[in-house]
């Protein structure tokens, strides 16, 4: 009977380890703490074991890793019908100024980032989308130019000031669109060409931030994508889907699991709870043994001060500390921050001759250089067997080449001419 029991007790840590191993990148502990920014202004401290101690620093050491912050396009804008907050924040909160500053801090603290835009001057949501006030006037084809450049402007002033965001989320629960009425999901048509447009100012600025697709935990939220993706939002361009999970509006813990394994069923992306704030750790378990590895993460909502806190007055309270039990009982100890590169890409170190820069393959399985798509090449291995080829169109993928070997390729640089470069594959 012991040497059975001692079995299986080695037979179930052995399957535990390996679960853990399979992953590339540690689970992701989130916190969004938007209005922590004017809470320390209004003289919010924190604390934690009886010492203050800056929130970011607080919630670092009880092994949160990344942070999910808002962003409206001018929060000082009076919105005509909403009712809460009218305006937001006259002195500027969740704006592009305040969240680049807030930003660098998340960045300086060796945090991963998560920039959620609203595409409003006030608060998105399923029951409202209301367009910002400066573009009311736009048509529709200029309000989509508008989406992709003010991204593009955003992100850019993240960039400058060094907090580029590892995820962008592309509006929030947007279950009934965005940017009332044009991007309605009664006209799907329009829905998906502005988040499209999202998309595009994200990808003009960085290729390897990931984008996030933001519904809801209710009803079906894995048709609600497939309708999405079928209006014309390409599945590749989808890196990460981020559901809503909260209690009195969309169900039991079990009803949140049904929805999730319900969505690796049919899609291949990895999934995040970008919002929640009970059943801590019920929410976390959940997302974490989703089929496939598919779960990479969670998000609570607003701890400081929303339903089931992490503090009480602005002293951490003992729903905190299940995060440092799940942290080791996950594994995240052995894991990198996230995947180098991001996930659903593979990235080759060249040996630079010339002026011909990096080379790496790019979501879909393309070789890239830079900003351009490289066409017409070939890979060998070091035998000089052809392992992968493109006659020209970039139609090529690659996502299957073997990692870990030194690989020769033959493309034409910018005049035309035949050069051959060294890859060492580096994923």
């Amino acid at each position: 009977m012991k040497r059975t029991i001692l079995l299986m007790l080695f037979l179930v840590y052995f399957v535990v380890i390996s679960h853990i191993d399979a992953r590339s990148r540690q689970f992701i502990f989130g916190a969004d703490i938007s209005w922590v920014d004017a809470d320390i202004d209004n003289g919010q401290k924190y604390y934690d074991e009886n010492q203050q101690k800056e929130v970011l620093q607080i919630l670092k050491e009880h092994k949160f890793n990344s942070i999910r912050l808002r962003l409206f396009v001018d929060p000082s804008a009076y919105v005509p019908g909403e009712e809460w907050d009218n305006p937001y924040s006259t002195k500027g909160y969740c704006g592009l100024e305040r969240t680049v500053a807030f930003a660098k801090k998340i960045k300086e603290a060796g945090m991963m980032f998560l920039l959620d835009f609203h595409y409003s001057d006030t608060w998105a949501d399923p029951g409202k989308q209301h367009k910002p006030m400066s573009w009311r006037e736009l048509s529709y084809p200029d309000l989509v130019k508008k989406v992709r450049s003010y991204t593009r402007e955003s992100l850019e002033a993240f960039k400058k000031a060094g907090a580029l965001p590892d995820m962008v989320q592309i509006g929030n629960e947007i279950v009934a669109g965005m940017i009332w009425p044009d991007g309605s999901s009664s006209n799907m048509k329009q829905f998906a060409e502005l988040v499209n447009a999202g998309i595009d100012g994200v990808k003009d600025v960085s290729e390897e931030i990931e984008i996030v697709i933001h519904s809801l935990s209710d009803k079906n939220p894995s048709g609600w994508l497939s309708n999405l993706i079928k209006a014309g939002v390409k599945k590749e361009r989808i890196d990460i889907f981020g559901l809503s999970y909260y209690k009195q509006y969309h169900g039991t813990p079990n009803d949140l699991m049904n929805n999730l394994t319900g969505i690796t069923r049919t899609h291949d992306v990895k999934i995040v709870v970008a919002e929640y704030a009970e059943v801590h750790e019920q929410v976390n378990d959940i997302v974490f043994n989703l089929p496939g590895e598919k779960g990479i993460g969670t998000f609570v909502w607003e701890p400081t001060r929303w339903n089931e806190t992490l503090f009480t007055n602005g002293r951490t309270n003992y729903r905190i500390d299940i995060y440092p039990n799940l942290w080791t009982r996950y594994g995240n100890d052995t894991l990198p921050l996230k995947d180098k590169p991001v996930a659903n890409r593979k990235s080759f170190s060249i040996a630079e001759q010339g002026s011909d820069g990096n080379v790496w393959i790019a979501r879909g399985g393309v070789l890239r250089r830079g900003d351009r798509v490289v066409t017409g090449y070939s890979i060998l291995d070091l035998q000089g067997r052809i392992v992968a080829a493109d006659r020209g169109n970039g139609s090529a993928s690659l996502l299957n080449l073997p990692a870990g070997n030194v690989y020769i390729v033959r493309m034409q640089d910018a005049q035309k001419r035949d050069i051959q470069r060294v890859l060492h594959c580096i994923w």
